[in-house]
């Protein structure tokens, strides 16, 4: 195996059977990989004679992926925003972004990706080679109610505030912390009555740091202004997210780039896209159980028709 192991790609079977049913699938279809991870998306297109252009932040991926045994891949260690800048306008059929990130790097990244991993290092940065860890970012910050703010705004969690005050604290004291003490600072102040929720506290409060951290929701933005002039036309933009803010910038986007505009003083509109998916394809009950990781996933796509 030349591509890491890793569970089946989340949607791959709807997202596949979409691409035959609106392209020419027989041709050497072009596919933009936005977050390689573990691989599985462009294993499948790769299976079907495509080329693949993909990328990821993620260093160790890249290394780890033997290119000179996969033909048709191209692979680079870059943002999916900065990359998809450097094609020609009308250049892809298909534009996959799965907003996820591999299981593999949640078991083996060791830059604290789980909060379940209490030794790592709490770091949460995607690409070690630039930019500050979660750590240093928070130590850097003049008041705890900075911490508060971009704790709510990624994920809303109710304890913002608390968990902010505690983490502030302890930054203050400790240059370099690990998971388990993240943690333990977190548990602290969760109410007893609120101790059942512990395991999603603690998930919202990972997302939103780790969204901070690698400015995920900037790359998204960037990308959204540039991928529809990178794909051909009658081409697929297809996006995978995992969390509502995530779905909801996607969502609009899809939203107004499908609305039809005037084009001159008469009235005369065209519509260039059309959103093909009004309410988000989701994994079926068989695929959940296959993969958990795939529960929270929703699929949106647009298609180029002008």
């Amino acid at each position: 195996m030349y591509i890491q192991n890793q569970h089946i790609p989340v949607l791959i079977t709807e997202i596949v059977k979409i691409i035959r049913e609106k392209l020419d699938f027989t041709k050497k279809l072009i596919i933009f990989d936005g977050t390689f991870g573990g691989g599985g998306y462009s294993q499948v297109f790769l299976r079907n004679k495509w080329m693949v252009f993909a990328c990821d932040l993620d260093l160790s991926v890249i290394e780890k992926c033997n290119l000179n045994a996969l033909q048709n891949l191209t692979l680079q260690h870059s943002n999916f925003a900065d990359y998809i800048e450097t094609f020609d306008d009308g250049f892809f059929d298909v534009i996959v972004l799965d907003l996820g990130f591999s299981s593999n790097q949640l078991a083996t990244s060791q830059r604290g990706f789980s909060y379940l991993s209490h030794k790592d290092i709490f770091d949460l940065r995607y690409d070690q080679t630039q930019g500050q860890s979660v750590w240093q970012k928070i130590r850097g910050l003049k008041t705890p109610f900075e911490l508060q703010k971009i704790i709510y705004t990624y994920s809303g969690e109710r304890l913002s505030k608390k968990i902010a005050q505690n983490l502030f604290n302890l930054a203050k004291k400790r240059d370099s912390v690990i998971v388990g003490e993240i943690v333990e600072s977190i548990l602290e102040i969760i109410p007893q009555k609120f101790f059942h929720q512990t395991n999603s506290i603690l998930s919202r409060v990972w997302q939103a740091l780790r969204v901070w951290t690698n400015d995920e929701f900037d790359s998204l933005e960037r990308f959204l202004k540039v991928a529809p002039n990178k794909i051909k036309v009658g081409g697929l933009i297809m996006i995978v997210s995992f969390n509502s803010l995530e779905d909801k910038l996607v969502t609009k986007f899809m939203r107004q780039i499908s609305k039809p505009v005037e084009i001159d003083n008469f009235g005369n509109k065209i519509q260039n896209f059309k959103l093909l998916t009004k309410k988000p394809i989701k994994p079926t009950p068989q695929e959940i159980k296959e993969n958990i990781r795939s529960r929270s996933a929703m699929l949106r796509i647009l298609q180029k028709i002008n």
